[in-house]
């Protein structure tokens, strides 16, 4: 046996339903393993904690319940998209863990998952050739930011330069594309959140209030684009659930060839 650790860091009612129905999926394809969910951010925890809820193991905690079973293996499986700060801090804690961890890959790490992805979105972008595609991540300051100009480039293989990436904070600088979209000639553009889980960022940054000047629909509309917007995050989506399955297996087949 090995156990199969996931680790998850959002509180909404959204993000409870795409842990759901991950863990579902996983548990369809290793029925006979032990499926922990752990957090994180201690915050989170602290959170979940106050409420009542289940799980509220932190990552750290999670793993050293394992050592203490004396269980020497188990899979790490990140729920974040991108490679970036928060996984080299998942990657640190298994490290000093003291038991083998197989971390699988953050969810879009190689060209195959970038294509996949499209793949995904496919139903909800559309086929219209005259409404834009925004896609908006989190953004950050690690060095895995250029990641948002790869996924942009594959991106526009499947959908023509009507697809744009950005982010909501930090890096890449996107202050930039709706001046950009608009000079494409498009007045109308769909918004997809590239957001495992519908949290904080995607209602206060890119839906806000309808008031908020500084929110992506409010920026939009300033230049006179029409926005439609997919109101929930990728967790929920056809194919997602599955993309995590095979990080997970990945991970294992590593971990088990190294003996």
């Amino acid at each position: 046996m090995i156990p199969l650790v996931l680790t998850a860091f959002g509180t909404t009612a959204d993000a409870l339903a795409t842990y759901a129905e991950i863990d579902g999926a996983i548990r369809k394809s290793y029925p006979d393993e032990e499926i922990i969910w752990a957090y994180s951010s201690r915050v989170v925890t602290r959170t979940l904690q106050a409420r009542g809820k289940q799980p509220v193991l932190h990552l750290e905690e999670a793993l050293g319940q394992l050592a203490a079973r004396g269980i020497g293996k188990a899979v790490v499986q990140s729920l974040h998209l991108f490679p970036g700060t928060e996984f080299h801090r998942l990657v640190a804690i298994t490290e000093k863990s003291g038991i083998r961890c197989g971390v699988g890959a953050p969810l879009f790490t190689t060209p195959e998952d970038y294509d996949q992805l499209g793949r995904i979105l496919k139903p909800v972008a559309g086929d219209r050739a005259d409404q834009a595609i925004l896609i908006l991540g989190h953004g950050t300051g690690h060095p895995t930011w250029t990641a948002y100009y790869a996924l942009e480039k594959i991106l526009r293989r499947r959908f023509g330069n009507r697809l744009f990436v950005g982010v909501v904070e930090k890096f890449p600088d996107s202050e930039h594309l709706p001046d950009e979209i608009a000079a494409a000639g498009f007045t109308e553009t769909m918004i997809i959140p590239l957001f495992l889980v519908s949290g904080m960022h995607v209602h206060r940054d890119i839906f806000g209030d309808g008031k908020d000047k500084e929110s992506w629909i409010v920026r939009l509309h300033e230049k006179n684009i029409a926005v439609t917007c997919f109101h929930h995050g990728l967790g929920l989506l056809p194919g997602m659930a599955e993309l995590v399955v095979s990080h997970i297996a990945a991970a294992r087949e590593k971990l088990l060839l190294a003996g």
